[in-house]
């Protein structure tokens, strides 16, 4: 007997969502695509915690950094 997991489950709603919904065209699994696709954007948007520290150095009394864009043409 196979037992399946939360995440089998969560796979086969991804997978029925997308098969049915963005290419079957049933409205009700397409709302489940979209809406667990918006899900995943605002969790990754709203992340909370921090973020990896790219660069990091200390600044004397008097000193400034400048931060600017060079366009690569």
């Amino acid at each position: 007997m196979r037992r399946f997991g939360l995440s089998t489950l969560f796979e086969t709603i991804r997978l029925k969502s997308f098969r049915n919904g963005l290419l079957g065209g049933s409205r009700v699994w397409l709302t489940v695509f979209v809406a667990r696709f918006v899900g995943r954007w605002l969790a990754r948007v709203l992340k909370q915690g921090d973020m990896p520290v790219k660069f990091s150095e200390r600044l004397a009394p008097g000193e400034s950094l400048v931060i600017r864009h060079v366009d690569p043409s």
